[in-house]
């Protein structure tokens, strides 16, 4: 029965269904995740009926959580773009003149921008870092829905300020010393999720923008290494712009599903470069300098986003 589930769930080629099983603190701070949002939504609608702030607010505030809690799973359990072991890279690519890298996890091609997670034990194209709130890497695949996961939350928190904030104002009194303890719990809640997540917002907006992702600031990998901005479309698709505020799946122009992965290598044949996929044969010595390989230690950056 494990030889079945670890066939079916994992983050192993040829699993079925992505879902990270080899991080319990990921699992135990995704867990989290969902305890400080639902009770947040229990203490809004509680003070609400308590006479504490209008009723109409708890659905305002409880469309906001959802789209948060759905976001945050199609995070978690969307492949962020794990590199297939027999990938290739372009010919285009290769022609171009874009360095071939063979990874020394792996042992296999390792695309640019890539990054190998000790965690998730894959390479991921255009690897942000491992969040271990989303229990997942984020990537070319699921960035989107990690910036949606960042949005509704932020309006979530800023929402519940002002709930708070205008009873301050208004000099509003509580029926209770209970719900006035709940009231000051979601504001220091709010407080701190707002201070994390807009900066956790920045950093992604800052890694579209310029290209250069979380993993490649820390290591101080400025404007002079091979980055250029990621185009808006490839992180969410090319479906009407009333789609990106949705947790649908990421569309590409290519194919009906997102494969961000395609633009940078391919599984076919005669569209690709020759690299054997023979570790033995492989170029990695100086007798080819476009070729190389990246002994690195494995990337497993977490950041700590709510």
């Amino acid at each position: 029965m494990d030889e079945l589930d670890a066939a079916v769930c994992g983050t192993h080629e040829g699993a079925r269904y992505w879902c990270n099983k080899r991080d319990n603190p990921g699992a135990v701070m995704s867990s989290m995740l969902w305890v400080l949002t639902l009770f947040s939504d229990v203490v809004v609608a509680y003070v609400a009926v308590d006479g504490g702030w209008g009723v109409y607010n708890v659905p305002i505030y409880f469309l906001f959580s959802f789209l948060a809690l759905i976001s945050q799973l199609k995070t978690m359990f969307t492949n962020p773009g794990a590199v297939p072991r027999h990938a290739q890279p372009l010919i285009r690519a290769s022609e171009s003149g874009i360095p071939e890298t063979i990874c020394g996890r792996c042992d296999a091609y390792k695309p640019p921008r890539s990054h190998h997670c000790r965690i998730c034990n894959r390479c991921i194209v255009r690897m942000d870092h491992h969040c271990p709130w989303m229990n997942n890497c984020i990537g070319a695949n699921n960035q989107k829905h990690f910036m949606l996961f960042l949005l509704y939350t932020l309006v979530e928190a800023v929402y519940a300020l002002a709930l708070v904030l205008n009873n301050v104002r208004t000099g509003e009194t509580y029926a209770s010393e209970a719900t006035r303890a709940l009231v000051y719990t979601l504001l220091a809640v709010s407080i701190a999720t707002l201070l994390f997540v807009a900066t956790m917002m920045y950093n992604q907006v800052y890694a579209i923008v310029t290209g250069i992702g979380t993993i490649d600031r820390m290591r101080k990998r400025g404007p002079k290494g091979n980055f250029a901005p990621v185009p808006w479309v490839d992180v969410f698709g090319v479906d009407p712009w009333p789609m990106y505020l949705l947790p649908t799946d990421v569309k590409s122009a290519a194919e009906p599903k997102s494969s961000q992965t395609t633009e940078i290598f391919s599984n076919d044949p005669s569209s690709v470069s020759n690299v054997s996929n023979d570790p033995s044969q492989r170029p990695v010595s100086a007798e080819y300098p476009r070729r190389r390989r990246d002994d690195c230690s494995p990337d497993g950056i977490s950041t700590s986003s709510p």
